[in-house]
């Protein structure tokens, strides 16, 4: 799909206060050790450019030079990241994803004597499955440096490296041909589990079980599974029954959680009986949505998508066995920072339709903390991170297996407050406005933000009756054009609501990674 034409909020940001790069630094005194990733900082921080933003709840610290290649790891400090990929064989789930393909850009383009990469691929057949590797990943923009290196020879070489694989995580062996499933299962040394389902993941670590050359399992989570712990957030696994309520219940002395344990054959077991006693198939979504959601606050969790990240975490961690396993917990991943290239993007990520609706003038205000962080981090920097940990972990010098958690995020090392981005968004489209559909440069005024519910929703209401109202003058004697209008705006104001609520969780979030 190429480069996004709205604003990508990682370079936006960054640009906005000022960032060069350099040499990666300690680990800031958290007790928590340190992989070779860049991040861009703000002008005036201590750190002169580029700082590590990924820790890991093992004991020993690893540092290293960043590069744009990771063979600039493999010296005698670092850790010999493209080493380690030398004609290792992956399998990765969720490959036509957003964060799957930068990450299997970068190991080809970087490690071109990487083994085979098998790509899982949801489709109804081999030739599906082909079309959608080729029209998701192969021919699109992200790829075009690697088209460049390689040209006429490079579907060709892609051809020798890519494999699409027919399956589905949520069936037994990933829905993979029993035949093809045992050729991979006794070729693969890494498996990079990065669906963005919300199954349990107990399927994928049940084939994992399979594969004798096995090096290192690694799960892509969300930094969000903390739930609602405040403060620096330590890397901790999940065990199964482990709960964030529990947690803080019984660190607050509260008896209201500390006898809450989470279940999850049973919380499979409510979802699943409330699925077959739902008839109207149009109300079973809303209703779904609603008893996730219900559950996961309950457990101390603020969605039901991060509430099944952390059960997946449980039950990997619980099946894993004597296989490495890494969880990698990004938070929330925009843009490219400079690999392959600037600002490429794809679809619209976490923040995007709040700040596009502000850039076309259809939103002045939204509902976030001024003070507040919003936690993003440039995917090239979430594959850095990867790949870091992959060497470290999955090379048979490491340690006994065990269970690492990376979360891989910026509110500690270099946080983007909310009212700061407020002012860089109103710089940049005062700098570069949109335009209407007459071509006009469209003006927006300073972001306001809301600390509250009643606040933001009283905003909202005003905003949009103003807007009706002007509407609604353009179009007098009109009654249809009268009424249209009222309805529109009452959806208006129904779904900017809605959307304050979902993003509340985030925009008021009190964890530190």
């Amino acid at each position: 799909m190429g480069m996004s034409s709205c604003v990508n909020l990682s370079r936006a940001a960054a640009a906005a206060k000022g960032t060069t790069f350099a040499a990666a630094a300690g680990n800031r005194g958290h007790g928590r050790s340190v992989l070779p990733v860049a991040m861009p900082l703000k002008k005036g921080s201590s750190y002169s450019g580029v700082a590590c933003s990924i820790s890991s709840s093992s004991s020993s610290s690893v540092h290293g030079k960043n590069s744009s290649s990771p063979a600039a790891a493999d010296h005698a400090d670092g850790i010999g990241i493209a080493e380690f990929l030398g004609g290792k064989n992956f399998l990765i789930t969720g490959g036509t994803g957003f964060l799957a393909k930068v990450l299997i850009e970068k190991i080809l383009r970087t490690n071109p004597d990487v083994g085979k990469i098998y790509v899982l691929i949801k489709a109804k057949d081999s030739d599906a499955a082909l079309k959608r590797l080729l029209n998701e990943v192969v021919d699109t923009e992200l790829f075009r440096r690697l088209q460049e290196i390689h040209g006429k020879d490079y579907h060709s070489f892609v051809a020798r490296k890519l494999v699409p694989v027919v399956g589905d995580v949520r069936e037994a062996n990933v829905g993979i041909a029993p035949e093809l499933a045992s050729v991979i299962a006794e070729e693969v040394d890494i498996i990079v589990n990065s669906a963005a389902n919300t199954t349990f993941d107990e399927r994928i670590m049940s084939y994992a079980q399979r594969f004798p050359r096995l090096k290192l399992f690694l799960q892509v989570s969300t930094a969000y599974v903390n739930g609602q712990r405040q403060g620096v957030v330590l890397e901790k696994p999940f065990r199964l029954g482990d709960t964030i309520a529990k947690e803080l219940g019984s660190e607050s002395d509260s008896s209201e959680h500390k006898n809450t344990m989470l279940d999850i054959e049973a919380e499979m077991k409510l979802a699943f009986d409330h699925r077959r006693h739902s008839d109207d198939s149009a109300s079973f979504t809303e209703e779904m949505k609603e008893l996730g959601l219900e559950r996961a606050k309950l457990h101390g969790w603020q969605d039901t998508y991060v509430f099944t990240k952390a059960m997946g975490e449980m039950v990997i961690n619980s099946m894993r066995g004597d296989i490495p396993v890494v969880t990698i917990r990004p938070s929330v991943i925009e843009s490219t920072w400079r690999d392959p290239f600037p600002g490429w993007m794809e679809g619209n990520r976490m923040m995007d339709p709040v700040v596009l609706y502000y850039g076309k003038g259809q939103l002045s205000g939204f509902l976030a903390d001024p003070e507040g962080v919003l936690d993003v981090v440039p995917a090239d920097m979430v594959v850095n991170a990867t790949l870091a940990a992959m060497a470290k972990h999955g090379s048979s010098a490491s340690p006994a297996p065990a269970m690492q958690v990376y979360h891989v995020a910026s509110s500690t090392v270099n946080p983007l407050v909310f009212g700061d981005l407020s002012r860089f968004l109103f710089k940049h489209f005062t700098a570069a406005p949109y335009s209407d559909a007459a071509g006009r440069p469209i003006h927006v005024p300073p972001m306001r933000l809301f600390d509250s519910m009643d606040q933001f929703a009283a905003y909202v209401e005003t905003d949009v009756l103003l807007r009706s109202s002007r509407l609604a003058g353009a179009g007098a004697g009109d009654e249809r054009l009268s009424q249209r209008v009222r309805e529109l705006c009452a959806k208006s104001v129904e779904q900017t609501i809605h959307l304050g609520s979902i993003y509340q969780p985030y925009t008021f979030y009190g964890g530190r990674s």
